[in-house]
């Protein structure tokens, strides 16, 4: 075989690399998660904007937002997350508030029970008042029993002596060695003597649920989070709200693009009817700049003045429609 009748072979084996490299890559399939989030979202918005009073769909916004956060967490079926895990930050407490009559020296004093999901921390506190003007008296703390569950499904007792006097206005905590799935602890606690009575609390300290930064849906998180805050203030801001869902919307990967890609269209089909003389029938919300809204308002203004406000109005219409009639276009 010859070199001229070789070349072209060669040719094809040569540029076959560039060719595939100039070919576009298949197109990574849709996001479940973020197709569900922006459907969800969207709901939020159509909400915001008809519901005549927020507050009376708090329940069911709250509920929307945190099934998907939730589903963005990567929940597994022993309770954990892919993209969360427990910290020893204080997200909750769940508490109990008792009278204490029994003396601290008997062998059975009062006990205070208290169960709850998630915990890492015992806490009795003793308020300053043990009602609106009765002063507290201080309280003394002999043991905490605990009963927990981990979330490996093993169980766990233990008693841990504290044996210490707590002051009104003051607390003492016992800390576990490890968040429990579901703990049920019990503190027994005495007074001085038999003539005083003391108001007491007991409650469970819950860890906080901290998302990965490295996760992919870390910002929506974060965006959903902000709009949770918004939706449990007494009186929720509407604008704010509403503002809150578009962002939240506009931060999801594409959507920017696309309603960008549909404002230039809609831009596109304006300018080709005004080529053509045509009218769509109607004007369409976004069809005037806030430049030409702004000589529309100036003119109106002129034209409720004086007689020479009122000329100068009819000469700025005139040279506002110049302005904007299209123009057409150059020949090649």
């Amino acid at each position: 075989m010859t070199f001229r009748r070789l070349f072209p072979l060669l040719a094809v084996v040569a540029f076959a690399p560039v060719a595939l490299g100039q070919s576009e890559a298949p197109a990574p399939p849709p996001d479940e998660n973020v197709e569900r989030l922006a459907g969800d979202l969207r709901a939020l918005a159509r909400i915001a904007e008809l519901a005549e009073k927020l507050e009376n769909v708090r329940q069911v916004m709250v509920a929307i937002i945190d099934q998907d956060v939730d589903l963005l967490r990567g929940p597994r079926e022993d309770g954990t997350y892919r993209w969360a895990s427990l910290q020893r930050q204080e997200g909750s407490r769940v508490r109990d508030e008792k009278t204490i009559e029994r003396v601290h020296s008997e062998r059975e004093l009062r006990e205070v029970t208290v169960s709850a999901p998630n915990v890492y921390r015992v806490e009795v506190v003793v308020p300053r008042k043990r009602g609106v003007l009765a002063a507290n008296n201080r309280v003394f703390v002999r043991n905490v029993r605990v009963d927990s569950t981990g979330f490996d499904g093993r169980t766990m007792q233990q008693t841990i002596p504290v044996n210490a006097w707590v002051s009104p206005g003051d607390s003492t905590g016992v800390p576990l060695p490890d968040i429990g799935r579901s703990v049920k602890a019990t503190a027994e606690l005495g007074v001085e003597s038999g003539s005083r009575s003391a108001v007491a609390q007991v409650a469970l300290v819950q860890a906080k649920l901290v998302d990965d930064p490295a996760s992919p849906y870390f910002p929506a998180i974060r965006r959903l989070d902000q709009l949770r805050n918004i939706v449990e203030r007494d009186s929720i801001d509407r604008g704010q709200l509403k503002s809150s869902v578009d962002e939240a919307l506009l931060s999801l990967p594409g959507e920017l693009e696309k309603r960008v890609a549909g404002q230039k269209a809609a831009e596109d089909r304006r300018r080709q009817l005004a080529m053509a003389g045509e009218t769509k029938g109607k004007i369409e919300p976004g069809d005037a700049t806030p430049d030409v809204l702004a000589a529309i308002e100036e003119i109106g203004r002129l034209l409720g003045g004086t007689l020479q406000e009122q000329t100068e109005a009819r000469t700025k219409l005139t040279a506002l429609v110049e302005e904007l009639r299209p123009r057409p276009r150059p020949q090649p």
